[in-house]
């Protein structure tokens, strides 16, 4: 499954278990470094899309993916960082 290949929008909260992975990362994972430090985890909107469509499931209970891989370069799912004024630590 590629996220170019996803279908468009998101799924209901009855078509995938991914609402509750999220909630769950976002509850229990914290940013392990960088400015961010601590705080909670912050999925990037494509991230999130991603996380909804690998966890969708059939009308029977079952997994509509069975397997998924997403690939980008180093860096790719950092949040911006706000910007800073001169003169800010």
């Amino acid at each position: 499954m590629q996220t170019g290949n996803l279908p468009a929008g998101v799924p209901s909260p009855k078509e995938t278990l991914g609402y509750q992975v999220i909630r769950w990362a976002q509850k229990y994972i914290v940013q392990p470094d960088g400015e961010r430090a601590g705080e909670s985890w912050q999925f990037t909107p494509e991230q999130l899309r991603f996380v909804l469509w690998f966890y969708a499931i059939n009308p029977d209970g079952g997994w509509r993916y069975s397997a998924g891989t997403l690939r980008r370069a180093k860096g790719w799912g950092k949040l911006d960082a706000p910007p800073r004024r001169t003169g800010d630590r």
